[in-house]
């Protein structure tokens, strides 16, 4: 199946070593990253997205911001397809908000992409009103470093910092 999708992405500068994401199992693309980090925005295309060869198991914990506001999550990948729960602050109800996804793993020439979908009330079934489902992009550079950021479908991005649970 073949996606095509725009993210307008703000400077971006997180680096994580390697060693911090074992589950990607061998998985070692040599990009560039699609970044310049001179400029206040930059645009890329990732066009067809394929499935990924590689899975993914395991659980991590992701922290980004949105507008100012840290959403902290928990994504466990169950070989191609996974869930996470994310907390955050909401400023229209003044309290902290829990929202789960489904999270599929693909593949594109710019590394391996987590792509979120049908965001709900965390223990329900209720769609989440405002909660604009999460992708990732994961690229091990040349260098053996890892760079992970995210968009949202609103074109929100930010960098991410990535912790491995298990």
């Amino acid at each position: 199946m073949n996606f095509q999708r725009t993210v307008t992405m703000g400077s971006l500068t997180l680096a994580i070593a390697i060693s911090a994401i074992n589950p990607v199992y061998g998985y070692k693309p040599s990009v560039t990253p699609p970044v310049n980090l001179n400029s206040q925005s930059s645009s890329f295309t990732i066009a067809q997205l394929t499935e990924a060869n590689s899975p993914i198991y395991g659980t991590w914990k992701l922290q980004h911001s949105v507008s100012g506001i840290v959403h902290e999550s928990i994504l466990t990948m169950q070989g191609y397809y996974g869930s996470m729960k994310t907390q955050y602050f909401d400023p229209q109800p003044r309290k902290t908000v829990a929202v789960e996804q489904t999270m599929s793993l693909k593949s594109s020439s710019k590394g391996l992409i987590l792509l979120g979908s049908n965001p709900v009330y965390a223990g329900t079934t209720i769609q989440h009103p405002t909660y604009s489902a999460d992708n990732f992009l994961f690229q091990i550079r040349p260098d053996g470093t890892l760079f992970v950021f995210t968009c949202d479908y609103n074109l929100q991005c930010s960098s991410v910092d990535l912790e491995v649970i298990r």
